[in-house]
């Protein structure tokens, strides 16, 4: 860190508006990162102009080149012509990172440098995923093209602050630091939760003083700063980790006056793929060395464009974590077809869930979430949901929204207590429940629970506890 640097943080970490400051952490990024930093992006920003993205072929090199230094390629591909059957190989798994990440990461690789970044999806159980500061290093370039792409020039200057990363938790680590690959320029992970302020109406003093170009978090921290009132106007709004509903997103971009660039992101990954902008239903692949498929849930066959299924990665850059079809949980489709945005690399549709879900009506056939999905996103109050079968007619919405919709006492015990699920009290609710009940069928019974935590996990959409309980009956 040169002098220069170090002042324009200080006086950055000793702002009489600051939060309560509980960790210390910078890049980690030696001259030989920074390097390899530089060369991957020239690399990536020329992909980009010339529409030069990791296809099939390129996943055989990748594969090629770790086959002789990780033994957990070799026994994935053990007897396998992977050059002329690509679809043959099998499976990387989150069991696989949790029991063989000692077989996964390369032989002879120096651990000095490991990083651990502990994730655990919707799972519950932790993976130790190991990175190294180059890999997350490259994560600057990816971020600065997206925001780019969107009018954002990045100023790279210890003067500048960059990014502020919002969220909203009981207890987190907050920290401010400057970034090498940035020319110093400051970045800063803030929580709005008062526990971390002496003072709450410092938040947005400091955001003010501090002027980020770009705020970034999750869905649920952009929304608690959103209703919170926060009055800054950044140069846009970069969200991720969770869904970003498009009611939600056009609240943000009208609160906070600005682009709102949903991105898709895996700690085992780092970015895949950000919001198109002639279209941010849509997402475009963004780095060029990953290798995306769309499998189907049952036969793990991959799937042709325009199909729903599970997104599975191969590729990557971290020297730790090489992915080998890797099964990420998430599922989407892929199109390979022209976008007038400009950025040709394939388009990503995400979709809510983990797994396929699937809500029954009282006459025994089915309702597809994604039915679901369309009735709530396209209502302009409900900004995150959580849709909950628990009997055979019963069913739970859980809400975050506006203002206006929250006229309603709010569900604190269980779901499956009937006598704490109260009616709809407002014509906003009540026209959402005849719209999701004439979905559901005849007989079937809404109530909504307007409790959604704002605590920056990533939810389950849609979740049927009914068909759960009648499966470990059978």
């Amino acid at each position: 860190m040169t002098e220069s640097w170090e002042r324009e943080l200080n006086r950055f970490l000793e702002s009489p508006h600051a939060p309560l400051w509980n960790a210390n952490i910078g890049d980690r990024i030696q001259k030989d990162d920074f390097d390899f930093v530089e060369d991957f992006k020239k690399v990536f920003y020329d992909s980009k102009k010339n529409q030069t993205y990791l296809g099939r072929e390129g996943a055989i090199e990748y594969v090629r080149k770790n086959l002789y230094l990780s033994t957990f390629f070799q026994d994935q591909l053990k007897g396998i012509d992977f050059a002329e059957n690509f679809d043959s190989i099998p499976f990387t798994t989150r069991e696989d990172l949790q029991s063989k990440i000692t077989e996964i990461i390369p032989i002879g690789m120096d651990l000095e440098r490991m990083v651990i970044n502990p994730t655990s999806g919707t799972t519950g159980r932790p993976i130790l995923a190991p990175n190294h500061p180059r890999a997350i290093g490259c994560y600057v370039p990816l971020i600065e093209w997206t925001v780019e792409k969107y009018g954002v020039i990045p100023i790279h200057n210890p003067k500048s602050t960059f990014a502020i990363q919002l969220c909203y938790q009981e207890n987190t680590i907050v920290y401010a630091t400057t970034h090498s690959l940035a020319g110093g320029a400051k970045f800063a992970k803030i929580n709005l939760h008062p526990n971390s302020w002496k003072n709450q109406d410092e938040i947005e003093k400091f955001i003010k003083e501090s002027s980020p170009q770009i705020l970034t978090g999750d869905p649920y921290a952009l929304e608690a700063a959103m209703k919170m009132g926060l009055d800054y106007r950044p140069e846009a709004i970069h969200s991720t980790a969770l869904e970003l509903t498009t009611s939600l997103r056009e609240k943000l971009r009208e609160h906070f006056h600005c682009p709102v660039i949903n991105s898709y992101s895996l700690n085992e990954t780092g970015p895949i793929a950000y919001a198109c902008k002639t279209n941010p239903e849509w997402m475009h692949i963004l780095p060029h060395d990953l290798y995306v498929e769309i499998i189907a849930d049952e036969s793990g066959e991959v799937l042709p464009s325009g199909n729903i299924g599970e997104i599975v990665v191969t590729g990557g850059r971290n020297p730790y974590l090489p992915l080998l079809r890797y099964k990420t949980g998430d599922r989407g489709e892929l199109h390979f077809d022209r976008c007038s945005c400009g950025d040709f690399f394939p388009r990503l549709r995400l979709l809510s869930g983990r797994k396929p879900v699937y809500f029954f009506k009282a006459n025994g056939e089915t309702v597809n979430p994604i039915d679901v999905a369309r009735i709530l996103r396209r209502n302009p109050h409900i900004y995150q949901f959580q849709m909950e079968q628990y009997t055979k007619e019963n069913f739970i919405c859980r809400v975050s929204a506006s203002n206006e919709f929250l006229d309603l006492l709010e569900v604190s015990e269980s779901p499956k207590t009937n006598s704490n699920l109260k009616s709809p009290s407002n014509p906003l609710q009540i026209e959402l429940k005849r719209e999701l009940e004439n979905l559901l069928g005849i007989g079937s019974h809404v109530k909504f629970d307007t409790n959604f935590p704002l605590d920056g996990k990533k939810q389950t959409a849609f979740i049927n506890s009914y068909l759960d309980t009648l499966e470990k009956t059978k």
